[in-house]
């Protein structure tokens, strides 16, 4: 039969079902071309069973998932006065972030909400009774056992107790099972797991994500539930840098959200299935597409313009950055012009005209020389004034930022109380801090309050994660225009890595002029190709992508072991002139600028090691020197 209609948005059925209406509903329910294969089960906490109201609570929450953005939300609520139905249950709905599943993953659940805080006590009376009429229909009507049906809210999120701490596996399926055999239920394990956080530090913890979250995500804040927030706080990406949005590309229509250190996106409604810009992009800046189309969205939520020939921001893309939180200007030091832009986890800036010497704030952070403290002082003033803040040198705060490399500030501090306890917050990019008013020196740390709960670290530092660490081996070049260009057509002589890691970069020499080796290695049926290819003018293409193993290498011996290096490494091909090596290279000093840069990027993703970089001429047993103009100590510095 034809699902009830629904009313508002997100689009709710908001109709209310005794068990036996629920039972004839669930048992001819058309679930159309994709049927749940889980059921995730959740307590509301707020509200409450006292504060329940029926049909007037129900579009109370709706109002609140509108306001917070969401397209849809849970299935189904069961209060004490009967079932009620949200989202109708042949749609994908919002409830548990990954657990949401998704049309290109093949499975989805349905979102099960029990009206009441379970943290203590289990749910029991009409609540409990209606639950478990909702849970065994599904059960019946899909034809999967309780076990393998029913999973827990706090399986797809390490902040959420939900459905409770009182409540267990084991009780819930032998509840069900018992319901569906019409026996009475086995004895109750014991309430809750060991250890687990209190109802406080969640509370807290979840407030002060909530206040952070929200900074630039205005109302829709901090949702546990989201696959795009449970995955920036899994892989550490810091705050979110503006709303989650819609843009349209090649047709489809795809969510995304610009996070302190990546965006994320998903095709709708594939909500569960998040992809990384960065991912996407693979260290290039293409000139069309969804690629583009995101990086450009990327900057426009920080009210900035995305230039790919700009050194500031080929830099701040390869060193995941993330977006500008304002545009890019100048300010005067002791006489000197300085050219800057703040983004999300660091301020980059040079000294005017020198527009490709780019350099970062945190670098400065801890000098203490005269003429240095004045220009990491100032940069520091300019970078808050862009957040919408004002540096004060003599804060806590701000002085413990500074020395975490906590990224740019997300506005001036606010305040929350909780439970009778008012907290000061200061939230930057990549972490916040925090402190009990009016203990203003007694500062602690967001991402150490997660930890101590069981959740994935918040926002590391910069020295902690992945951020580029420069060792004043490597100088940004002055005289090449540094970007990637994506060959048209691609490279098809690639296949699989099967799983290996990249820890190797092997180099190739290639005679011939840089048009003829490229339409060589794109060719329709070639055999070899590199994943990029350097001219002597420093000009880069990318022909394969890094995910691939491109065919340059194959098998090779190496330390008396054989290999196929395709798998394990990433070639790099170097344009070398037709009568090579008989004839020299001649001037490599672009080429090799070009090279550094491009190795430096590539050992930002993958973490090769100064060891893993590797001439071909001395895998394929020829000589090792062949590669003329080719100073590999001085290209290993820059992994080291």
């Amino acid at each position: 039969m034809a699902d009830f209609p629904t009313e508002g948005a997100p689009p709710f059925i908001n109709r209310k079902l005794s068990i036996a209406e629920w039972n004839s509903y669930v048992a001819g329910y058309d679930f159309g071309r994709l049927a749940p294969s889980r059921l995730v089960l959740h307590h509301t906490a707020v509200p409450t069973e006292a504060q329940w109201a029926g049909l007037s609570t129900m579009r109370g929450m709706q109002r609140f998932y509108a306001g917070k953005g969401w397209t849809s939300g849970p299935h189904i609520y069961t209060g004490p006065d009967g079932v009620w139905l949200a989202t109708p249950m042949s749609q994908i709905g919002i409830h548990a972030g990954t657990g949401n599943g998704s049309l290109a993953a093949g499975w989805y659940s349905i979102g099960l909400e029990m009206v009441g805080s379970f943290d203590h006590v289990r749910p029991a009376g009409a609540v409990w009774e209606h639950a478990k009429a909702v849970m065994a229909g599904i059960s019946r009507r899909l034809q999967i056992p309780p076990r393998q049906l029913i999973s827990f809210h706090r399986d797809y999120t390490n902040q959420k107790s939900c459905p409770g701490w009182a409540v267990t596996k084991d009780w819930v399926w032998g509840e069900v099972e018992a319901y569906m055999s019409n026996v009475a239920p086995p004895p109750a394990p014991s309430p809750g797991p060991i250890g687990t956080p209190t109802p406080s530090d969640e509370a807290l913890l979840e407030a002060l994500l909530n206040e952070s979250y929200g900074k630039r995500s205005g109302a829709q804040g901090y949702n546990p539930d989201w696959a795009f927030h449970q995955y920036a706080v899994s892989h550490s990406l810091g705050m979110p840098m503006g709303q989650s949005t819609k843009l349209m590309a090649d047709g489809k229509t795809y969510n995304y959200q610009p996070f302190a250190r990546d965006t994320l996106y998903c095709e709708v409604p594939n909500w569960g299935d998040v992809k990384t810009l960065s991912g996407l992009l693979g260290g290039s800046i293409p000139p069309s597409g969804l690629g583009r189309m995101l990086l450009e969205a990327t900057y426009a939520s920080g009210g900035a313009t995305f230039h790919a020939d700009w050194a500031m921001h080929q830099f701040a893309m390869t060193t995941k950055l993330g977006p500008p939180i304002g545009n890019s200007a100048q300010i005067s030091v002791d006489g000197k012009a300085y050219a800057y832009q703040a983004f999300a986890a660091d301020t980059l800036y040079n000294l005017v005209p020198n527009w490709s010497d780019i350099k970062m704030l945190s670098q400065i952070a801890a000098v203490t020389d005269p003429a240095g403290v004045r220009l990491r002082d100032a940069l520091l003033a300019a970078t808050y004034k862009q957040a919408g803040a004002t540096y004060h040198p003599d804060w806590a705060f701000h002085q413990l930022a500074r020395g975490f490399n906590i990224g740019a500030p997300l506005g001036e501090g606010s305040q929350i109380k909780l439970e009778q306890t008012t907290y000061a917050i200061q939230v930057y990019a990549l972490d916040a801090l925090y402190n009990v008013v009016p203990n203003w020196s007694a500062v602690k740390r967001l991402r150490d309050l997660a930890s101590s709960q069981g959740m994935a670290v918040l926002g590391a530092a910069m020295e902690e994660a992945d951020a580029p660490q420069p060792d004043g081996a490597w100088e940004p070049p002055t005289a090449v225009d540094l970007h990637i260009v994506r060959a048209s057509p691609q490279a098809t002589a690639w296949g699989e890595r099967g799983g290996r890691a990249i820890d190797m970069l092997v180099l190739h020499g290639l005679p011939g002029a840089a048009d003829d080796t490229l339409a060589a290695m794109t060719a329709l049926g070639s055999r070899f190709a590199t994943h990029y290819y350097v001219g002597l003018d420093g000009a880069i293409t990318q022909l394969v992508d890094e995910d691939k193993a491109a065919w340059h290498a194959g098998m090779a011996t190496l330390s008396g072991t054989w290999y196929n290096l395709n798998r394990s490494s990433i070639g790099v091909g170097l344009e070398r002139p037709a009568g090579w090596p008989a004839a020299p290279a001649q001037n490599t000093d672009a080429q090799i600028l070009a090279l550094r840069w491009l190795m430096r990027t590539i050992d930002l993703r993958h973490g090769i090691s100064a060891e893993g970089v590797l001439l071909w001429g001395s895998l394929a047993s020829s000589d090792a020197d062949s590669l003329d103009g080719l100073p590999l100590d001085v290209l290993r510095e820059v992994l080291a």
